[in-house]
Formats: C-alpha cells, structure tokens, sequence
C-alpha cells in the first residue's frame, strides 16, 4: 500500500513540476524559518542562566527623552546605586553598578593600558559566582 501512495506522489510530482516546486520550496523555507525562530526563542529564555542565582539578579534600565526621541537604556546615574541601597538596602543583598561599554584609560606610573568593555564594582564576583 506504501509503494502505491509514493508511485502516485511521484506520478503527481512528475506532472506538475512548476505547482510541486513551488509547494517543495514553500515548505522548505517555511520549515526553515520555523526552525531559526525556534532557535532564536531558545536563545533568548536560556540568557544568562549559567550563574547559580540566575532568577536573583536583575538590571535596571532607564527611559529617556532627548531631542524628542524616547529611548531606553541600560545607562542610570551612578548615585541611583547608593540610592538604592540607602531606601531598598534589605530588600537587596549586592547592589552593583558598571561603568559605559568602551575603552577605559587605567594608568600605573608611566604605563598605561586603555582596554575596552566594563568595569564592575568588587561586589560582582559575589553577584555572578557559580
């Protein structure tokens, strides 16, 4: 019975080459992007799930109007951090704060390094340990 349905799709296939291609190719990218949504979904539920107390730990963003233009932004006042550890400091166990995202100047005597990405306060090697 098997071999009678697939003579018959191929029989179909044969005939009608153009409808059967564009039903094949239809598919195919839709299975496709089925797949890369799937993908993508799975990416953005396992973020930052390899610290131990992943649930704990939270960001605080900030929305802006500047020039008209609403945006929101992970950058906040650095005072914001003692604020929230002077009203919340029992809600909160570690209130870390993280400089801007780019290349930072660090000096010692004559030598210096300008290395690239954030610095974190000491409190962070508590907030992300495994």
């Amino acid at each position: 019975m098997l071999k009678n349905y697939i003579k018959i799709a191929l029989r179909n296939l044969s005939r009608h080459k153009i409808f059967s291609f564009i039903n094949l190719g239809g598919l195919a990218v839709g299975m496709a992007v089925a797949m890369l949504i799937g993908l993508w979904i799975w990416d953005e539920l396992s973020f930052n799930k390899n610290f131990k107390n992943h649930d704990k730990i939270a960001a605080v963003w900030q929305n802006q109007t500047f020039n008209g233009f609403k945006g929101t932004q992970r950058s906040v006042p650095y005072v914001l951090g003692d604020e929230i550890k002077a009203k919340y400091g029992s809600d909160f166990k570690y209130v870390v704060m993280c400089s801007w995202e780019g290349e930072h100047a660090l000096s010692y005597g004559d030598k210096k390094l300008l290395p690239s990405g954030n610095f974190f306060e000491p409190e962070i090697t508590e907030v992300v340990s495994r």
